[in-house]
């Protein structure tokens, strides 16, 4: 498993090895007391007489809460301080080699017990949430185009438990099939469902961050264990990045603005992350 330590950025070594893999397991990005609060707050979304909203996505044991119906960000003021992490914003840096980020997503998700067999370890297809729009046909395969996603695990996810599943040296692959064929951003159902390549689940403790590069195979697990898995995602990209992904802080829906409370918790990094203040 490839991992870092608390407290420092990457290594080269550590940077080596994610271009390698395609993802990286970076330990104690949060505290284990962040983690838990964390986790309370999303766990606390669940209606207590358990009646789940239409607009929620719920299967096999697992929870997607929207705030709104579409719209699967959270980041009120209580949630502003993961979108601008200090080390995480660090670690972003070196690997896209520009301090002009932006981030996004802030999507969550609570995975629960689970005992069916039917399905195998997966609970989803595996996919790839490209950077590159499904109507483009070829992708740049650019430093500019490249985004890298992720997620807080703040809950410990042992085996079994259901940790994210990913391809190791998976993103080469992925070029390797696109480049090899004309039209490679369509194949595979457009990369929404991969199904010849096989996966290993990463495991990990409260407070450490799933990090994966944007043609990363992945897919969700059944969690076979008592202990909901709670996450958080977040997407982080150039300034430059060349697509509109949808993920970036300017893609968000025209009537979409922050509050003054939300503005209020954002350091200054935050307000350049999240597109408040220009770079």
């Amino acid at each position: 498993m490839s991992t870092t330590s608390p407290g420092q950025v990457l290594s080269q070594e550590e940077i080596d090895r994610f271009w390698k893999d395609g993802y990286l397991l970076i330990r104690g990005v949060l505290t284990k007391s962040e983690a838990r609060h964390y986790a309370g707050l999303i766990i606390d979304m669940l209606p207590r007489d358990l009646r789940i909203p239409d607009h929620w996505w719920a299967y096999d044991g697992r929870f997607k809460p929207f705030n709104t119906p579409g719209n699967e960000t959270f980041d009120s003021p209580e949630f502003i301080p993961l979108y601008q992490n200090e080390r995480l914003y660090q670690i972003m840096v070196q690997l896209l080699g520009s301090p002009r980020l932006l981030v996004g997503d802030g999507s969550v998700a609570i995975t629960m017990r689970n005992n069916s067999v039917h399905d195998g370890d997966l609970s989803q297809k595996l996919h790839a949430d490209v950077a590159v729009p499904e109507d483009v046909d070829e992708f740049l395969f650019t430093p500019e185009e490249v985004e890298l996603g992720g997620c807080y695990y703040f809950t410990d996810v042992a085996p079994g438990g259901g940790g994210i599943h990913v391809v190791p040296g998976g993103h080469r692959i992925v070029e390797e099939e696109a480049r090899a064929v004309p039209c490679g951003r369509q194949l595979h159902d457009k990369w929404r469902d991969i199904p010849h390549l096989k996966t290993v689940e990463v495991t990990g403790e409260a407070g450490d961050f799933v990090l994966t590069h944007h043609l990363m195979p992945h897919a969700a697990s059944h969690n076979r264990l008592a202990e909901a898995r709670v996450a958080q995602f977040f997407r982080y990209m150039r300034d430059d990045q060349p697509w509109d992904s949808g993920d970036r802080p300017g893609d968000r829906p025209a009537d979409h603005c922050f509050n003054n409370l939300q503005i209020s918790a954002m350091t200054s990094l935050g307000r350049r992350l999240l597109g408040v203040d220009p770079w």
